[in-house]
């Protein structure tokens, strides 16, 4: 089981990096089912990506809508499996992650999508190792 979702889940992230690098969105049809999926996994450590991007994306800080959706079910995914710590660790890491892309494609707006998918991945497999 803990393989077939990890396919699932690179089979997605893999479309929605594809996508993000390409259109500079991430598309309503593939964010908000796994956002209304991530609820039954419920918890409020999760709820801490989803809420600082929001506050972000309000103040204008480059956190786009689409960023904030997908941080909804990373957010509980790591939370899940890594607990606030882990949360924290993967929203840092994407940040950090982005950063980095743009100092070495000398682009101002990068990509964000690309750099969450990975970095909650990462707090994952860091938590709950095969």
């Amino acid at each position: 089981m803990l393989i077939f979702g990890g396919i699932i889940y690179c089979s997605w992230a893999a479309v929605l990096s594809w996508w993000d690098v390409r259109q500079r969105r991430l598309p309503d049809w593939l964010t908000l089912p796994a956002a209304a999926l991530s609820l039954t996994v419920a918890n409020w450590s999760g709820l801490w990506w989803p809420g600082i991007y929001l506050v972000l994306g309000l103040a204008h800080a480059g956190v786009g809508g689409g960023d904030i959706k997908l941080a909804l079910p990373l957010g509980m995914l790591a939370g899940h499996v890594a607990g606030f710590m882990g949360v924290v660790a993967a929203s840092g890491c994407a940040s950090i992650l982005t950063l980095f892309w743009s100092a070495c494609t000398g682009q101002k707006k990068s990509p964000h999508g690309p750099a969450m998918l990975l970095a909650a991945a990462v707090v994952v497999v860091c938590a709950h190792p095969l």
